[in-house]
């Protein structure tokens, strides 16, 4: 079995630039160091050259984060590269070689690279051979700090899969998957075969009826034959009979298209003289629309106007109402606030001013007190008269300068009290001007507003005026246009009449059902396909078509047999077909006379079929120059005489059948004209209405104007005002700082007079004390202590003084600076307030009198316009009375023109029909001929009921084509399917022997699987429950399915009773038995399928020293199977242990050396220690 020799990295994580090599133990290998040394570095980069992809298990937050970030001693590295070299002397992997290296470089943008002894490879190829060497990078047998309990916290159905990793059932999965591909195919093979078996018995089912049709067959062929002969010779005298009645109904109708033609021309007449009479009531509305109406229309719309304005005048003077309203409220309850202010200001004065006058008196009492005690003193000792003299002036001057200190220090406090209030006083100026500020900055955005509103009114002025000049251009240019286009459609239409009057539409009876029958690939007959160019060639083309004109052109021979059916089924008589795709035109012979092809139009579509009918056609001018060239060229004359090339003449009385005049162009242009005049006369009212609505526009524009240019004058007053205002808060800080700056410079002169002062006094004192030394005696002492004490109070008193007057100034100038000017200024805008909100009201007042005027003038105005509409009115009425009239006589008109057409329409229909008639006799003739004589001399009498005759021929038509095609090789071929019929049943049933063949076969793979899975499982389970009464003695655990029937349906649960303790579920548990039921797993496995190597990092955290051990024990004796490598800190571990490799941290790169068992017991006690003290620390 494959172990790891050997691990060497560089760069990566804490392990510096340098390559770090750290061998390995082919058993127990033990790793040791301190936290944060980087020892679970090791089991990171293991599990980073194996292929690991989750940065979080290497606990990183990605990938590149494994590269070393450099420390104090080195710079960060480039890249992470970890190589791990695996003994292979036992081919575990299969590579032929001894030692089998893997090698993984990741780079700063996380991509990586892989190497398999030297060669690179991708990571598939990485994980397939580890694969084949039983290793994983996210196998059970890898548990990295903290991951101990992962198995514990498996579900069930995660436990279950890894007992399926280990029993290889994989295998038996893949057998069923092929066994299952093959079921798949045996179902496929069963179900071709059942399709074939279908087909082939609907092929029996078919012969043996095409069998018995067979002799039905014949027998109604001979029945029909003699049927279609009786029928032909009834259709015959029926055909000659109508001929006769058509003729005489042709000569009839004509008479009456003749009345309906002279009717028509007197219509036409009459329409013209009743539209210009309504051309000119026409003119009349417009006039009395353009003048009076516009003018009262211009009227109402300034009125509205004026009204609208009016409301907004009451709207916006309603608001300024409102707001002046409020602002008086607060004015007066402001001003009530500070009344009260003044009236306590003038009281604190009188108090403070009471107390001012009681200091006053008492200094004066004790001044009176001490120049009494001062001449007592210089009475007693006149013999110090110099000396007292001297005394008492510097007791004088003394008390000078004390009164002098006191006096400044009042005037400070007096001075900063001063400043206090200037600052205050700034502080609320400065706070207005913001609002001042904003308040200008919302006019400012208002009045560009409201400027870039009037820039916008007045180009709107300036483009409508421009627009109504273009208008009014467009309706004049409109205008003309509408009479040339009303005079060119009364000549165009006179001009349709006439020509439709002498116009002729052929239609078909039978074509147009075709057309209608749903057939595609119909064209029509020649005669309706061709236009002629000019009226002179229209006998001649009548003639040269001859029968041919009612030829019927289709795409293909397909299409015509398709049509010669319906004829049949519909009774619709017989036509000719000319195919497109079969018929041979004919060459052009240009040498005499115009071709026909060249006066005629066509659809390029149909030359084949134009060509075959007319192009061998020539037309000439006369029969004298036909003469010329007779039985070289078929030739027509303009008048109709016809010259084969056989050398037969035909000619004499031809009466045209009446060839279609091309109207299409001129309906077109009719309707063109039509469609124009409609448009015209809708622009032209459009272009009214818009006239009329630009002139309202651009009044209700200029008064907006005028509006605008009014609130712009009001803002940039407004503006004016507040910037006015903020230059006197300005200038009124700007003197405030002057004088706050003239206090801090007198204030710093006073201060210097105070040290001055207070030195002098100091001076004078110790002069004093001097003085007073020599003039000593007890009595003079005595009035020199009580001359001190009084003193002493003086100066006491003049302190508080000075307090007093300082608070008394403070109180006045509040008083006389803040709060009667306020008063004085609440007042004033009270005052202003007041006469705002009555000018206000008369405003309001005023526009809603405006208002009244106004709209009494309204309704002035709406009633003469009433007036003038009235007259309008009754134009209107009499246009629409003209144009009822017009639109009946040219409904007249239509219905005229459309019973004309109908006429034409029938007559042209009958010729048609006499035509078809005669071609029909020909046809009928021509069609006893195919029948045996025998059979028609055999009929006696003609039936009368056709109509049954028919139904009988349709029947078994019908019958004869049910039957058709019939199989007379229809036994014999019965016989061939029918034993191909009895060899796909023997083949299914060996097909459907194979498939419960398969099935048999999956249902043992499965009984198989579920056999090798349950011996895995109960070697597992042995195991386990031995281990965990290993480790935990006197301790029980045991493996549970939770389906031992169907274990592949359910999950694997662990239930574990810990010495002393009831049976737990596992997620019950303390950390330590959580541990040890973990290991007891992972070493069941290892017991029944030990992989190469096991990683184990501080698995035994959670553990004491007595459960320690016997894992250790466990691990030293399962280590002689497998290879363990364990990071650990504790020393039973480490005592079992074969190998001990120690990891030290220095300048944040970490070290590895390989360590005896003494030596790495004192590093793990130096450890403990460490992390004593810093647990106390």
């Amino acid at each position: 079995m494959p172990y790891i020799e050997k691990l060497e990295l560089k760069g990566f994580k804490s392990y510096g630039n340098r390559k770090v090599v750290i061998p390995f133990s082919k058993g127990f290998t033990a790793i040791v160091g301190a936290n944060g040394s980087g020892k679970s570095n090791i089991g990171d980069a293991i599990l980073f050259v194996l292929g690991g992809l989750s940065a979080k298990a290497m606990r990183a937050s990605r990938i590149s984060d494994l590269i070393f970030a450099g420390s104090k001693s080195e710079p960060p590295a480039k890249y992470a590269e970890v190589a791990i070299y695996f003994n292979n002397e036992d081919r575990g992997f299969p590579i032929d070689e001894d030692e089998v290296v893997i090698k993984r470089r990741v780079y700063p943008d996380g991509r990586s690279s892989y190497w398999l002894n030297g060669r690179r490879a991708t990571r598939s190829e990485i994980l397939d051979v580890l694969s084949a060497a039983m290793i994983s990078p996210e196998g059970y047998n890898i548990i990295l700090q903290g991951d101990i309990t992962k198995f514990i916290k498996m579900s069930p159905l995660e436990r279950r899969l890894i007992l399926d990793d280990i029993s290889g059932i994989a295998e038996y999965d893949a057998k069923k998957e092929k066994a299952l591909q093959e079921l798949k195919q045996a179902e496929e093979n069963l179900a071709r075969v059942d399709l074939l078996i279908r087909e082939v018995k609907k092929q029996l089912d078919k012969l043996e009826k095409e069998r018995n049709d067979a002799l039905r067959y014949l027998d109604l062929k001979e029945r029909l034959e003699r049927a279609r002969v009786e029928l032909i010779l009834g259709e015959i005298k029926k055909v000659e009979s109508e001929i006769k009645g058509n003729d005489e109904r042709i000569e009839k109708i004509e008479e009456e298209i003749k009345e309906i033609e002279e009717k028509l021309e007197e219509i036409a007449k009459e329409i013209v003289r009743k539209e210009r009479e309504l051309k000119e009531v026409e003119e009349l509305i417009e006039k009395e629309s353009s003048e009076e109406a516009l003018k009262i229309t211009r009227e109402i719309g300034e009125v509205n106007s004026k009204i609208n304005l009016a409301k907004r005048n009451i709207e916006v003077a309603k608001k300024e109402l409102d707001e002046a309203q409020i602002r008086l409220i607060k004015a007066k309850d402001e001003l009530k606030k500070v009344l009260s202010e003044i009236e306590k200001s003038k009281g604190a004065i009188a108090r403070w001013g009471k107390r001012k006058e009681a200091l006053l008196n008492k200094i004066k009492e004790l001044e009176e007190e001490r120049n009494k005690l001062v001449v007592k003193l210089g009475e007693i000792d006149r013999t110090f008269a110099v000396a007292r003299e001297e005394f008492d002036n510097v007791v004088k001057e003394l008390e000078n300068a004390r009164k002098s200190l006191y006096e400044n220090e009042a005037d400070i406090k007096r001075l900063e009290a001063e400043k206090e209030r200037l600052s205050s006083r700034i502080t609320i100026l400065k706070a207005k001007l913001p609002g001042i500020r904003e308040e200008v900055e919302k006019l400012r955005e208002k009045l560009e507003e409201k400027k870039a509103e009037l820039s916008n009114v007045e180009n709107k002025i300036s483009s409508i005026s421009q627009r109504r000049r273009k208008v009014e251009e467009e309706l004049e240019k409109k205008t003309s246009e509408l009479q040339k286009v009303s005079s060119e459609l009364e000549s165009l239409e006179r001009e349709l009449i006439k020509a439709e009057a002498q116009s002729e539409v052929r239609v078909n009876r039978a074509v147009e059902e075709l057309k209608r029958s749903g057939i595609s690939g119909i064209y029509g007959t020649l005669l309706e396909l061709i236009r002629v160019k000019d009226e002179m060639y229209s006998i001649a083309v009548e003639v040269a078509l001859g029968n041919r004109a009612d030829n019927v052109v289709v795409e293909n021979e397909i299409v015509a047999e398709k049509a010669i059916e319906f004829l049949k089924r519909n009774k619709l008589g017989r036509l000719t077909f000319l195919p497109l795709n079969k018929i041979k035109p004919k060459k052009v012979n240009d040498s005499v006379g115009t071709p026909v092809i060249d006066v005629i139009e066509y659809d390029p579509r149909i030359e084949n079929a134009i060509r075959f009918a007319l192009g061998d056609t020539v037309i000439v001018s006369s029969m004298e120059e036909a003469r010329e060239h007779i039985g070289k060229v078929r030739m027509v004359t303009l008048e109709g005489e016809l010259y084969e090339r056989s050398g037969a003449i035909t000619g004499g009385h031809y009466k045209p059948r009446g060839l279609p005049v091309d109207t299409r162009e001129l309906k077109e242009r009719v309707e063109k004209l039509k469609l124009r005049k409609e448009a015209l006369e809708a622009e032209i009212n459009s272009l009214k209405v818009e006239l009329r609505g630009l002139e309202n526009q651009g009044f209700e524009l200029r008064i907006k104007m005028s509006e605008i240019e009014k609130e712009i004058t009001l803002l940039t007053r407004d503006i004016e005002k507040l910037l006015s205002e903020e230059r006197i808060i300005k200038s009124e800080i700007e003197d405030s700082q002057k004088g706050i700056e003239e206090i801090d410079r007198i204030i710093h002169e006073k201060k210097g007079e105070i040290a001055k002062l207070r030195g002098k006094i100091e001076r004078l004192e110790r002069k004093r004390d001097k003085l007073k030394k020599a003039l000593e005696n007890p009595e003079a002492r005595e009035v020199t202590e009580k001359i001190r004490e009084v003193e002493g109070e003086i100066g006491k008193l003049r302190e508080e003084l000075s307090r007093v007057e300082s608070r008394l100034e403070s109180l006045n100038s509040r008083l006389n600076e803040e709060l009667i000017p306020r008063k004085a200024s609440l007042e004033e805008e009270i005052e202003g307030l007041v006469n705002k909100i009555n000018a206000l009201k008369a405003n309001i007042a005023e526009n809603e009198e405006v208002l009244k005027g106004l709209k009494g003038k309204l309704e002035e105005l709406k009633a003469k316009e009433e007036s003038v509409h009235s007259k309008i009115s009754e134009y209107r009425r009499k246009r629409e009375e003209l144009e009822k009239e017009i639109r009946e006589l040219r409904k007249e008109k239509e219905e005229l023109s459309k019973r004309m057409q109908e006429f034409r329409i029938e007559a042209n229909t009958l010729r048609v029909r006499n035509t078809q008639l005669r071609s029909i006799l020909n046809e009928k003739n021509s069609q006893l001929r195919h029948f045996p004589k025998e059979v028609i001399r055999s009929i006696r009498e003609i039936p009368l009921d056709l109509e049954k005759l028919k139904r009988e021929i349709e029947e078994m038509e019908e019958e004869i084509r049910s039957l058709e095609p019939v199989n007379m090789k229809a036994i014999e071929d019965f016989e061939v399917v029918e034993r191909r019929y009895l060899e796909l049943k023997s083949k299914r049933e060996k097909l459907e022997a194979e498939k419960e063949s398969i099935i048999e076969f999956i249902n043992e793979i499965e009984k198989e699987k579920k056999n090798v899975f349950m011996r895995t499982f109960e070697a597992i389970a042995k195991n386990f429950s031995e281990l965990f009464a290993k480790l935990s003695p006197g301790g029980s655990a045991r493996l549970i399915l939770e389906n031992p029937e169907d274990p592949f349906s359910g999950g694997l649960e662990i239930e574990a009773k810990p010495a002393g303790k009831d049976v737990k579920r596992i997620e019950a548990m303390s950390g330590g038995e959580k541990a040890l039921t973990a290991l007891a797993f992972i070493f069941a496995i290892q017991k029944f399928k030990p992989a190469p190597f096991y990683l184990f990092d501080e698995i035994d955290a959670h553990l004491d020293d007595a459960n320690v051990k016997r894992v250790a024990d466990l691990i030293k004796e399962s280590s002689k199977e497998s290879q363990f490598i364990v990071i650990t800190l504790r020393d039973v571990m480490m005592a079992n242990a074969e190998k001990i490799i120690g990891v030290s941290m220095r300048d944040g790169v970490s070290k590895v050396v390989s360590l005896s068992l003494e030596k790495a017991m004192r590093i793990l006690e130096d450890i403990r220690k460490r992390e004593a003290l810093s647990s106390e620390g």
